[in-house]
């Protein structure tokens, strides 16, 4: 459940920053960076944490021996 809460956080971000940049007209168009990076930052998201907590896992595993 928390790889989802991480992609959801990552997707919220990548989506927060495009809506910056699309009010300040810095960007005209927002359809296809919107389309194609919100699943990419999601997945981004899901796998970072999954990898932070795999590391971590390992860690405490090595710490225990």
């Amino acid at each position: 459940m928390w790889v989802l809460g991480a992609g959801a956080l990552a997707l919220f971000c990548y989506v927060d920053a495009l809506a910056v940049l699309a009010i300040g007209d810095w960007i005209s168009d927002v359809g296809p960076p919107l389309l194609y990076g919100s699943p990419a930052a999601f997945l981004a998201g899901s796998i970072a944490y999954a990898v932070h907590d795999a590391w971590r896992r390992r860690e405490e595993r090595d710490a225990g021996r």
